[in-house]
């Protein structure tokens, strides 16, 4: 064996081990600046994808425990928390409500395609058990720092059939929503100060070099596997996710906390 193959396969080793053993079980907190000024000052922290197996209490705390520590205002969560398609591979739903149930800032939910394929109502049920609201094809007015703040839930895009128009219903701005989908972007065509998504995991797999996804589950490809888009008048974060689908490895993808600081706008007018 030639010193090259050697090294080549050293790196391959490595690779896998990092993208098996290391990096899913990582926490990397991403932190987005949104310029907006009637929600100026307002922290979300957006969590999506748990994809929580029987055993994950320590992983599930860990999450819980790393939200708590940013202070969010309030916390959102886009769904998937079923492992596989069958509840019996999923943490038990009582100890998973429970866990989520100290998160310490207000809670809202919505559900993703995992979720319905083992069983929504369940797991809707065992969240609402806790406080916390699942949001689907509806929405909930809360007051957020002396402000009047519209969350919107939109159902999951592969599993239901979205009926984004129910969602807004007498709703008006400032407005949060959360899709499990980012499919459904370019269908929301009412003003929306944040849209919030997951599903694709950030592709599990991103090249060292742009970040960018070799493949993304979304019907736009790796354009929607993370990150800021802004391709309407509504701005979409799409998170990278907490868990694992597919091929069970996260390759320069680590497990996604998307954290939204609302801040001062440069040349907007002041609401307050």
């Amino acid at each position: 064996m030639t010193k090259q193959m050697a090294v080549f396969l050293l790196l391959i080793l490595y690779i896998i081990i990092n993208g098996i053993f290391i990096e899913p079980n990582t926490l990397e907190v991403v932190r987005y600046d949104i310029e907006d000024n009637r929600l100026q000052g307002i922290r979300v922290v957006f969590l999506t994808d748990f994809h929580l197996k029987k055993r994950d209490y320590k992983r599930l705390d860990d999450i819980v425990q790393k939200t708590n520590s940013l202070d969010p205002d309030i916390v959102i969560l886009g769904g998937d928390f079923a492992n596989g398609k069958n509840l019996k591979h999923t943490m038990n739903l009582d100890i998973m409500s429970q866990k989520l149930n100290l998160l310490t800032a207000r809670t809202y939910a919505v559900l993703g395609e995992n979720d319905w394929n083992t069983n929504g109502e369940a797991i809707k049920s065992a969240l609402q058990s806790m406080n916390i609201k699942v949001l689907e094809d509806s929405n909930t007015r809360t007051i957020i720092k002396s402000r009047y703040v519209d969350i919107i839930g939109i159902s999951d895009a592969t599993t239901r059939s979205a009926r984004i128009s129910e969602a807004f219903k007498r709703t008006t701005k400032p407005r949060i929503v959360v899709t499990h989908n980012p499919d459904v972007y370019y269908d929301i065509i009412d003003d929306a100060n944040i849209i919030l998504a997951g599903h694709t995991h950030g592709g599990q797999f991103l090249l060292p070099l742009g970040n960018k996804a070799l493949f993304a589950s979304s019907r736009y490809g790796s354009k929607f596997a993370h990150g800021l888009i802004k391709e309407t008048y509504n701005k979409m974060i799409v998170s990278k996710g907490l868990g694992l689908k597919g091929i069970p490895l996260r390759i320069n993808c680590k497990p996604e906390i998307t954290v939204v600081n609302f801040i001062k706008g440069r040349n907007q007018r002041n609401y307050y």
